[in-house]
């Protein structure tokens, strides 16, 4: 049957471009005309029609009739989107700070088993580095500082590092929020300097259950390889170098014309080797595979949400894997119509290991293309360029390396159990609570084996310092626990005119960390894994032990005001003190400011219909960073091992390593930020645009003393100031 149509908007305009598809045929559609008409000739019993910044809608088509009018409703899912804020949510379009967000549909379909790179290239002014075998790198706006500038990191309202977001299973992750600007990043005070991440994962709906499984297997290769020069080219190029330097020595001072040729025709592979590292080291076609299973739903009163992870992921370097499990719950519990209860658990588990030597990707690089891996006799490369090699390339032959029966297996487990209510007293007050438990268990267990010193090639006798002459065990074992309390109070007031919403809050923190290490040598065969079995005395017999702890208190506040949906105002402020300063230099105050215009809710803009949403906004605060103190760096600081002579008897004592600084105080970072948003054409092109001027000003740095005072941990001063000028956009 042939049928026609046109398609409007709400106001009787008509719809340019639409899409219409039979439903089910999607190879036999059309578009709508600059009358918004169209023309279809169809089999089925229905049609859907689609148009970017609108409401998809399905039409029936009934017998007899032909001509049909549709109207189409615009989404304005994009301008009511709420986005999380520090302790709380607010509307995007209302935001007069920078805050940008990321949805789990918009990294759920990117193959990566790690959060952090899963985010990269998503949000502008936000720079994530990745290297192989590293915890991806994160730094918002540029280094701010000359130590640590890495940003906050809170998942559901609990702190947290970025091992542990990092390690998130990416399907249980709901949505995920970056704080760029002191206005936004203002309520976390001391830690927000660098810019905050708030992740918010999976809740429960009330709903039948629902069970989703997400997974792929995959394999994996190096895509990006340094380029070396061939053998010949070295050979050519250094000859070069030594003539630059010495004219007088000749063109061949390095190679002569002769042995450049056994490079080339690869005649002499003992004397005159082509070595190329990636091909002989690593490995190609490399597994990695990654599962999800998640169980959702609930009723009316109780709601769920259960997550299940796991990622095998096979290393380059062979012998070297990896498994991480995650386990994410949520549960919440509506007690009465005013009293809430929610619960959840997370736990992630790394476990890694090696069962060969583990070369050093630096030595790819370090140990050059004319040495010979491995000799025609079976005995390892000790010649580089037709003459004996150095200690060095002998030892970091990293095919040799990776032969060696050295093995190390670790494991980590990152957990967080969290307890929290919200009271709902009067209409618009929730008065909110939360207690959080963090716990991180690291262990270690590593071997070096012994190893034979290399085969000259040339004489047949040991080269002496290339082998490993004493094995070795160690283990490690670290420890962290952080409780976290937080209580906050928030209202919210709104009327046609007016919105106001005001915030206030405390929290308190204590973190504490220990370690044991310890290692042994001289074990009688390589073949035993018992700590037991190796040296009980002299200097193969070693131990080790720390701990440490600080607390922190906090208080914070925000006030926002919005005018006739056009105007916004905002202030938060947050009180910090810490333990690691003294008690005159304890607290800290981070005030901010913010303002937005929206000027497409003016009435001179109302006749611009293909601008949906316009807004300058404008913002100035001030943070903190404690990263860089230390716990104890406004206490003197003593170490043992000084011996002193009493009665002609050694005795062990203590002296000052490092004088104390009571003055030292919290590192500061001044944030001005000016910034336009706008969505045009029914959200076809949305566009964030930012300049900004942070300034960071006492930086905490050691000075050099005179080594006479015998002081040998440079002191801490606030000395050091950065400032970073830029612009972008997206």
């Amino acid at each position: 049957m042939r049928i026609t149509g046109q398609v409007k908007d709400t106001t009787g305009e008509p719809i340019i471009g639409a899409s219409v598809v039979e439903k089910g045929s999607a190879s036999n559609g059309t578009i709508t005309d600059v009358g918004g008409n169209f023309k279809l000739t169809v089999s089925g019993n229905e049609i859907q029609i689609t148009y970017i910044g609108y409401i998809p809608q399905t039409v029936k088509i009934h017998p007899g009739v032909t001509d049909y009018s549709i109207t189409m409703k615009e989404d304005t899912k994009t301008l009511d989107e709420v986005v999380v804020v520090g302790y709380g949510t607010q509307k995007k379009v209302n935001l007069t700070g920078s805050v940008a967000s990321v949805s789990t549909d918009e990294i759920k379909d990117r193959v990566q088993t790690n959060v952090l790179s899963a985010v990269q290239g998503t949000v502008p002014g936000v720079t994530v580095i990745s290297r192989p075998g590293q915890t991806p790198s994160i730094n918002f706006r540029g280094r701010g500082n000359l130590g640590t500038s890495s940003p906050l990191y809170v998942i559901d309202g609990a702190i947290a590092d970025a091992t542990f977001f990092s390690n998130l299973d990416p399907n249980s992750i709901e949505s995920i929020s970056f704080l760029k600007d002191a206005a936004s990043s203002a309520i976390y005070g001391s830690r927000a300097a660098y810019g905050v991440v708030l992740v918010t994962t999976k809740q429960g709906k009330s709903d039948k259950m629902n069970v989703s499984y997400s997974g792929y297997v995959g394999l994996s290769n190096p895509t990006y390889k340094p380029e070396y020069v061939n053998s010949t080219q070295y050979a050519e190029l250094y000859n070069e170098a030594l003539y630059n330097y010495n004219p007088k020595g000749g063109k061949y001072q390095g190679y002569t014309e002769e042995e450049i040729g056994y490079f080339r025709d690869g005649s002499k592979p003992d004397l005159y080797p082509n070595t190329d590292w990636n091909d002989l080291v690593l490995d190609k076609n490399v597994l990695t595979t990654q599962h999800s299973l998640d169980f959702s739903g609930g009723t009316d009163k109780i709601r769920y949400f259960i997550g299940l992870g796991y990622v095998y992921k096979d290393n380059m370097i062979p012998g070297q894997d990896s498994q991480r499990y995650n386990l994410n719950t949520n549960l919440s519990s509506d007690i009465t119509k005013w009293l809430t209860v929610k619960a959840g658990v997370k736990y992630i588990r790394n476990d890694s290991d090696r069962d060969c030597g583990a070369p050093s990707l630096a030595s790819f690089s370090m140990v050059p293309v004319t040495f010979v891996a491995k000799q025609s006799n079976g005995d390892w490369g000790t010649v580089n360029g037709g003459q004996t090699a150095t200690s060095n390339f002998i030892t970091g032959n990293p095919l040799r390396a990776l032969s060696k029966k050295d093995w190390s297996k670790s494991k980590s487990e990152n957990t967080m159990y969290d307890l929290g209510f919200d009271i709902k007293p009067v209409k618009g007050l929730i008065i909110s609570g939360q207690g959080v438990f963090k716990g991180y268990e690291y262990k270690s267990k590593s071997y070096t084996a012994l190893q034979p010193n290399a085969i000259n090639y040339f004489s047949g006798e040991e080269i002496a310092g290339t082998g490993v002459t004493k094995n070795k065990m160690s283990m490690d074992w670290q420890s962290t626990n952080t409780m976290l309390y937080t209580a906050t109070a928030r209202y919210d007031w709104s009327n046609d005119k007016h919105a106001v919403g005001a915030l206030v809050g405390t929290s308190y923190e204590h973190y504490k960390y220990e370690r044991l290490a310890g290692s042994r040598e001289e074990f009688p065969s390589d073949a035993l894994t018992d700590m037991e079995a190796g040296s009980t005395s002299g200097a193969g017999y070693t131990n080790g032990a720390g701990s440490s702890e600080y607390k922190m208190l906090s208080y914070f506040a925000r006030v926002n005001y919005t005018l006739m949906d056009r105007y916004l105002f905002e202030v938060n402020m947050r009180a910090d003190a810490s333990s690691r300063f003294h008690k005159d230099h304890r607290w800290g105050y981070f005030p901010s400011f913010s303002a937005g215009w929206r000027m497409s809710e003016e009435s001179f803009m109302k006749d611009i219909e293909w601008i949906n949403n316009l807004k300058i906004r404008a913002s100035y605060g001030t943070l903190g960073n404690i990263n860089n103190v230390g716990n104890y760096d406004y206490f003197q600081n003593y170490s043992s091992g000084n011996h002193y002579n009493f009665s002609d008897s050694p005795v062990i004592g203590i002296g000052e390593s490092k004088p104390a600084n009571e003055t030292l105080g919290w590192e500061k970072v001044a944030l001005t930020d000016i910034g336009l948003d706008f969505d045009i054409f029914n959200g076809l092109l949305g566009v964030t645009a930012d300049y900004y001027i942070k300034n960071t000003s006492d930086i905490l740095l050691g000075y050099n003393v005179p080594t006479e005072t015998g002081i040998t941990a440079a002191p801490s001063q606030n000395i050091g100031k950065v400032k970073i000028q830029v612009s972008n956009w997206l």
